[in-house]
């Protein structure tokens, strides 16, 4: 998408070890670019002329797309203190994206450096002004929006007399200087409130953080910390997606040097209150104290995630979170570490889990109440039914045509359910086609809905579309985290409460 045309006249005359007899000179008559649909133009030729161990930028104009500058400067070689100069006029931030591929960005800088209007000796030589700066990348989860900002130009160092702006809906400000004298180095503050951030994949938090970038471009540390002020799933949250992201290898890092290569972290990330995670799926309390660290290409989170309770539905079943711990130990990539224990109830058995390990080699072991043996647990969760009642009470075998439709649409059924209770946005939505009656006669399909309404009520409806009498409901109400009434009207008309307290030992 780049394009555009110059042309130039070079000529050097004298001897190269006598600087100051050494006469040089550098035309260019016309400079044109284009870059999608922004251009810029020189108005008239750029010279430069090198004479008398002195360099001079003769008068330039340069017009274009929200862009006009005007520039001259005198440079003795010997004493570039002693240099006068003059940059004036504004360019369109859309000429960033030449530089940094994907980048969207608007706004302008507005120049008005000019070393003549000060007296000698001064070290203040302008102003660059930002104004209603934006810019946003594809990778990035965060953008700036209208950024307002004054920069004082010195001989030796840029200060950030004032910057502010918006990141995700809050504010950020920033402090600081940059020195070009006698090497590249800087010293930023950045303070940030009310950022909202959706990272990682089907989470948003809203933070606030105080960072500070110091150091050179070939060696940075960007330090402070970060409060999590608030945190929740995004409306699409999917729990196989979101822990799809720490199972896989770490993503391309960048070109060996770059700058975020070079740029170490070191950020404590704390949350300021107890989270409270909640979708239509998945359920969460807990605190964290995190830190992140390695460089801003390869970021890796260590530290700890403290769970106190929660839930969340899995291959049709309902499972509560009793407590846990997520741990990030691997210093060289994310790689969290769970320790949970969890409990549900399937066909009157209590059944609870210990989940120890990476995502990637969880291990899990299973106890019940009344007690089975592990292998009758699992085959429990995976089919509704122990060996032994499966074994004791066969299911009346359809016809092998009506078997092989009855397997197709399972898998059907499990893929469109799924769906389905997305777009509904209800907690579990299973369909069971080709279940067979129990009085034997023709099968027939069984559908269930489960619906967290509020983060202490949950409801559970199921029906047996062959019949409207064979219709189940359980409304479950948790007034805090030891005590809980639940109320059910079974598939024969019968009704029925429970209470339940809960106490750990």
């Amino acid at each position: 998408d780049l394009s555009g045309q110059t042309e130039l006249h070079a000529s050097v005359r004298g001897p190269l070890a006598e600087k100051s007899r050494v006469e040089a000179h550098l035309d260019v008559p016309n400079l044109a670019l284009k870059y999608k649909q922004f251009q810029l133009a020189a108005v008239k030729e750029i010279r430069v002329d090198y004479q008398n161990g002195t360099a001079t930028l003769q008068p330039m104009s340069i017009r274009g797309t929200g862009t006009s500058i005007d520039a001259q400067a005198i440079v003795p070689v010997n004493s570039p203190k002693a240099a006068t100069f003059l940059v004036q006029g504004n360019v369109d931030l859309q000429i960033a994206q030449l530089f940094v591929p994907g980048l969207t960005s608007s706004g302008q800088l507005q120049f008005d450096v000019d070393s003549r209007r000060y007296g000698p000796g001064s070290n203040l030589n302008g102003q660059i002004k930002i104004v209603k700066a934006t810019m946003h990348t594809v990778d990035s989860p965060v953008g700036l929006d209208d950024a307002n900002g004054v920069l004082n130009v010195t001989q030796t160092r840029l200060e950030v007399a004032n910057f502010s702006g918006q990141v995700g809906g809050g504010t950020v400000n920033a402090t600081g200087a940059v020195a070009f004298k006698p090497s590249i180095q800087f010293g930023l503050g950045l303070t940030a409130n009310n950022i909202r951030v959706r990272y990682p994949e089907g989470v948003r938090a809203i933070l606030a953080s105080n960072l500070a970038l110091r150091g050179s471009p070939q060696a940075s540390v960007l330090s402070g910390q970060v409060k999590i002020q608030r945190v929740s799933f995004t409306p699409d949250f999917d729990l196989s997606t979101f822990t799809d992201q720490f199972s896989g290898e770490t993503s391309d890092s960048g070109a060996p040097g770059s700058f975020a290569q070079s740029m170490k972290l070191d950020i404590a990330v704390q949350s300021t209150s107890q989270m409270n995670l909640q979708s239509t799926q998945v359920s969460l309390r807990g605190d964290a104290n995190l830190r992140v660290v390695g460089t801003a290409a390869e970021p890796v989170i260590l530290g700890r995630s403290n769970l106190t309770g929660g839930e969340f539905f899995l291959a049709g079943n309902r499972y509560e979170l009793q407590h846990g711990t997520v741990d990030f130990l691997n210093p060289v990539q994310t790689e969290p570490v769970v320790d949970l224990q969890v409990k549900t109830v399937i066909n009157e058995y209590n059944i609870s889990m210990s989940l120890t390990g990476p995502m990637s080699r969880l291990q899990t072991t299973y106890t019940s109440d009344p007690a089975l043996p592990p292998v009758d647990i699992i085959n429990l969760i995976a089919r509704g039914k122990t060996i032994e009642s499966a074994d004791a009470n066969p299911t009346p075998s359809p016809t092998s045509s009506l078997g092989a439709q009855s397997l197709l649409a399972s898998g059907i059924s499990s893929q469109v359910s799924g769906r389905l209770a997305k777009l509904a946005g209800v907690s579990q939505l299973q369909i069971d086609p080709g279940l067979a009656s129990d009085n034997g006669q023709s099968p027939g399909a069984r559908i269930a809905i489960q619906q967290r309404v509020t983060s202490n009520l949950l409801v559970t409806f199921a029906t047996d579309i062959t019949s409207t009498q064979r219709q189940a409901v359980q409304i479950e109400y948790k007034f805090n985290p030891k005590w809980s009434v639940s109320s059910t009207r079974n598939q024969n008309g019968g009704f029925g409460v429970d209470g339940r307290y809960r106490k750990d030992f």
